[in-house]
């Protein structure tokens, strides 16, 4: 008896290797994954503006790495003792203006240039809700908890979404004609509004990425959504606050997520990589003991093995913490 109603996911045609460099950009699911990859130790780039979640912010973004525009004083705001950005999450936020600004610059010019060299793109879109700010006219990333009259908040159209992904495609693209985007819609609900704002939200965004896939047949669509909502129908995949995804549905999208991306050989890699990074989460009793020098001793040997099978792999970090000085 199956008690599931499984999410058909089509063939990703190029398969992710190890050596390949990875960005990923949107809400917060992207920082799950990117999460997961770096633990698979793959050459990532993750959210460099911090969590966006909608299209409009994304593009904006994405028109920022390709002039590599970098911020000054004047895009800042200061409020509560601390500088902001309305284009960046709160992460980027310090008491210092020159932190600020030099925490938003080094993460603008190291993902552009990460954008001119990557092999594959992952965005995840999270709400067709846009706040513009009435003053600035332009739409922001962040509201930072900005007073909501400072704002016109509205829904995207379908063809305002469209518009900005095929224009979001067409700036990465420019800067890299070599490059495979990959689109998912974010599983995680946005409740402010209730359930049927939020349903017709993502709506719209599934109708964008399904009408520009409709206009680009290279553009792969990832069905993260489906996966929680339709597949794993159940509470029990959710966190305490009932949106989030919670660690047993994110191993479980994770898992579809690498049979989908990754050959056999990658898949291989992956789950000897894990097995090493649980070795390194060991917390001995004993450090000293000869039983725990024999530990370190077997896993320096296997990562040597793991070092030589796969030399697109950096495992210096895991031979200097095996090694017995």
């Amino acid at each position: 008896m199956i008690l599931q109603t499984p999410v058909e996911i089509a063939s990703f045609p190029a398969k992710i290797k190890h050596h390949q460099r990875i960005l990923l950009m949107g809400s917060c699911f992207a920082e799950n994954i990117a999460e997961k990859l770096n633990n698979s130790k793959f050459i990532t780039t993750c959210n460099p503006f911090g969590v966006v979640y909608n299209p409009i912010s994304l593009l904006n973004c994405f028109e920022i790495l390709k002039n590599q525009k970098l911020f000054t004083e004047n895009d800042l705001f200061f409020e509560n003792g601390v500088w902001k950005s309305f284009e960046h999450h709160s992460s980027f936020s310090k008491v210092d203006k020159n932190d600020t600004l030099q925490n938003i610059n080094n993460d603008i010019v190291n993902a552009s240039s990460f954008l001119k060299k990557t092999d594959d793109v992952f965005i995840t879109l999270g709400t067709s809700w846009i706040y513009e700010h009435i003053e600035k006219g332009f739409v922001v990333s962040n509201c930072h908890k900005v007073p909501s009259s400072n704002f016109n908040r509205k829904l995207l159209t379908v063809d305002e979404t469209f518009l900005s992904l095929q224009k979001i495609v067409e700036i990465i693209k420019e800067i890299n004609n070599n490059v495979q985007i990959i689109f998912t819609v974010s599983p995680i609900r946005h409740l402010k509004d209730g359930l049927h704002k939020n349903n017709v939200s993502k709506a719209i965004l599934f109708a964008a990425l399904n009408h520009l896939q409709n206009y680009n047949s290279e553009i792969y669509y990832f069905p993260a959504y489906e996966i929680l909502i339709d597949e794993l129908r159940d509470y029990r995949f959710y966190a305490d606050d009932m949106l989030h995804p919670s660690k047993m549905a994110i191993e479980y999208i994770w898992n579809m997520f690498y049979n989908t991306f990754f050959d056999k050989e990658t898949i291989e890699a992956i789950k000897k990589i894990e097995d090493i990074r649980i070795a390194m989460l060991h917390k001995p009793f004993f450090p000293k003991s000869k039983d725990y020098k024999t530990f370190k001793e077997k896993n320096y040997v296997s990562v040597c093995k793991l070092s030589q099978k796969y030399p697109d792999i950096d495992f210096n970090i895991e031979k200097d913490f095996f090694k017995i000085c």
